[in-house]
């Protein structure tokens, strides 16, 4: 398979680019992330990868010069820049270094494909066995009988269950029994089904091993073999679906018990503060500061370092939890919904919940329906 590393300052953004997408079924895997064009350099140099999508504005060292330094060091990586700057002589420098295809945020898993479509010819070739190895997983990927809708679903669960991890959101169980059951009426053991199982087990690992929590106490004392392998040995999906919650549930415990710094006290103060007022369509950051007595750069700084995220993003995540928990109800007309979590324009309403989940409001209320 194809290497993919993922370059970006935004956490967020890492996980969404991560995320988004089922790399597998497309002959790719994601292999390294860095926060920056140093650390990129770096990660580079250990894992060697084939394709690097690199963000061009980044503290310590900007995407241009981290692409003609990656260029001179690898000479045959194919690098994409991912920006929200659509000026030309952006596009023109990308060009100077190098660089073969550009991205526009926001985008969606189509453009996402489509770049892969028009990178894939200028990738190096792989050995026969790589081949094998990249056709196998591209004939897997809808082998198990998930159609596209399914796939996209599945993909913002995944969203979700990083996003409450981080945010201390008490629902993530039921959105891993969310994620576990749509995958039931595969075949146990199947490879699309089992790499969807093997990527909640790695959210849960990877959010562990984020907060520092040591390994004996996330892992039963007597168990002894490795987490992927004890996956896999469940056998069925009603063993997998408890193993892995008491996982989930054990992890999460952990993030209970630790000892509330002053940070961390104010952390949540502001989660509870958004929770009360998510409804407001002018909340923002500043108003979630003056609601727990600090300074709004203060309030950003501590969010960012508690989470990963931003206050912002968190009120986006808790409005649309929300409303799809309206839409869910039924009965209620569109409008009436968007004003509800904090939306005045019904249009724009929509188009972020289609950002966040895969399908327009209207859509998700038909899925549900049938």
């Amino acid at each position: 398979m194809y290497k993919v590393m993922i370059v970006d300052d935004e956490p967020l953004f890492r996980d969404y680019l991560r995320l988004k997408m089922d790399w597998q079924r497309h002959g790719f895997r994601v292999c390294c992330e860095a926060r920056d064009g140093q650390e990129a350099l770096l990660e580079a140099e250990k894992h060697q990868p084939h394709l690097a999508l690199v963000d061009i504005n980044m503290p310590f060292m900007d995407g241009i010069e981290l692409a003609g330094k990656l260029k001179d060091r690898f000479e045959r990586i194919v690098i994409v820049f991912v920006s929200g700057h659509n000026e030309f002589e952006y596009l023109q420098k990308a060009v100077r270094t190098g660089v073969q295809d550009y991205l526009l945020k926001p985008f969606n898993e189509v453009e996402m494909l489509e770049m892969l479509t028009r990178v894939r010819t200028k990738l190096p070739g792989l050995s026969r066995e790589r081949e094998a190895e990249q056709q196998a997983a591209e004939r897997g990927g809808m082998a198990a009988g998930q159609t596209g809708q399914e796939a996209a679903d599945l993909s913002s669960i995944r969203d979700t269950i990083v996003l409450g991890l981080r945010m201390k959101d008490a629902d993530i169980l039921e959105e891993v029994r969310k994620a576990i059951r749509q995958l039931r009426g595969s075949k146990w053991g199947d490879e699309y089904p089992d790499a969807m199982m093997m990527g909640l087990l790695s959210l849960v690992l990877t959010f562990a091993g984020e907060r520092g929590f040591p390994f004996h106490r996330v892992w039963n004392n007597d168990e002894e073999k490795a987490p992927y392998d004890r996956l896999k040995e469940c056998g069925s999906w009603d063993k997998a679906e408890v193993w892995l919650i008491g996982l989930y549930r054990r992890v999460i415990q952990l993030t209970e018990d630790v000892k509330p710094t002053k940070a961390s006290s104010l952390f949540a103060a502001a989660i509870s503060y958004i929770e009360l007022h998510y409804a407001d369509e002018n909340l923002s950051a500043e108003q979630v500061a003056r609601g727990v007595y600090v300074d709004s750069s203060y309030l950003r700084r501590v969010f960012r370092k508690e989470s990963g995220y931003s206050i912002v993003d968190h009120i986006t995540h808790i409005r649309m939890k929300k409303a799809r928990i309206l839409l869910l109800e039924g009965n209620r007309k569109l409008a009436d919904i968007s004003e509800s979590v904090g939306y005045a324009d019904p249009n724009y309403f929509s188009k972020s919940f289609k950002k966040r989940f895969g399908v327009t409001p209207t859509e998700y209320e038909q899925l549900v329906k049938k």
